[in-house]
């Protein structure tokens, strides 16, 4: 079990990075060229492995691009098998993120599921999305509840950003995900120590970012007991406690560890392996096929 201990405080930085990156002396500005991050995780649900997920991240000067794969492992692929692809591209500014396209698409008990959001310059979001929301008992989104709004993976990198302009780990980000809309609600906990762990490449300092969950629209009619509640409630999500940080010296903060509860036991996401290149392209508006399995 990994153990973490508070850091003595320290005086706050206007360069320190919140949430998605860690709060160290000297972090860096948006990268004069590309760099791109591999990164692979492995999810452990009450101790037992379940889901492998890998996620690769580009910066340029001025673009960005996301994309995560992900898909259940072992007994419970074969019990519960399941597998997505996501991947967001946009346009970096000094206010942030400007998406330009999310694009999902995965698996789950054997039906597809896809989501493509297009976005417009002045804010406003085309969805196309199957199954539609009335084959699933939920209400469609209003067009005026999406604009302005964030895709998942452009949302928390948008949080990150906001720790370079000195707001620390405290925005809250306007999510649509092209069946529902939320708000991402992000707290600062400060600098904590993560142990070393047999599962995961990284121990050390980090900061703690506490991201909850606030519903807006389009959620189920029917009251379901999601994986990650103990009760039937949609309100009761429990928080998502994040550690970020460098994995090498002085460079980016990357998340290195994720902890939340569910219905089924505690879950920990670890950080299993790590790559940089300095591929200077940004992946194109599709996603990549899986090589998970």
């Amino acid at each position: 079990m990994t153990h973490r201990t508070a850091l003595p405080a320290k005086r706050p930085s206007a360069a320190l990075l919140a949430g998605l990156c860690a709060a160290l002396a000297g972090l860096f500005s948006l990268p004069a060229q590309a760099q791109r991050w591999q990164l692979d995780y492995r999810v452990h649900v009450g101790g037992v492995a379940v889901l492998d997920a890998r996620a690769e991240l580009t910066l340029t000067e001025d673009r960005y691009s996301v994309q995560v794969n992900a898909a259940t492992d072992g007994f419970l692929g074969r019990l519960f098998p399941w597998e997505t692809q996501s991947l967001s591209v946009g346009a970096l500014r000094s206010d942030g993120v400007a998406p330009i396209r999310h694009t999902q698409s995965g698996v789950l008990r054997g039906s597809p599921r896809t989501v493509t959001l297009d976005y417009a310059p002045d804010g406003s979001v085309r969805t196309q999305v199957s199954p539609p929301p009335e084959e699933e008992d939920r209400d469609p989104v209003p067009d005026e509840l999406t604009r302005q709004t964030r895709d998942p993976l452009s949302g928390v990198l948008d949080m990150l950003l906001a720790g370079l302009h000195g707001e620390g780990c405290q925005p809250t980000v306007p999510i649509y995900d092209g069946r529902r809309r939320y708000d991402m609600l992000f707290t600062d906990r400060g600098m904590t120590m993560v142990g070393a762990s047999r599962h995961s490449i990284f121990s050390g300092a980090a900061r703690q970012c506490r991201v909850s969950h606030k519903p807006i629209a389009g959620y189920e009619r029917s009251t379901r007991q999601p994986f990650w509640q103990r009760g039937g409630n949609r309100e009761e999500r429990p928080p998502v406690d994040l550690w970020i940080a460098p994995v090498e010296g002085g460079g980016l903060p990357l998340p290195v560890r994720l902890e939340t509860d569910s219905g089924f036991g505690g879950v920990v996401v670890h950080l299993t392996a790590a790559r940089k290149t300095e591929r200077t392209a940004v992946r194109s508006a599709e996603p990549a096929p899986s090589q998970l399995r």
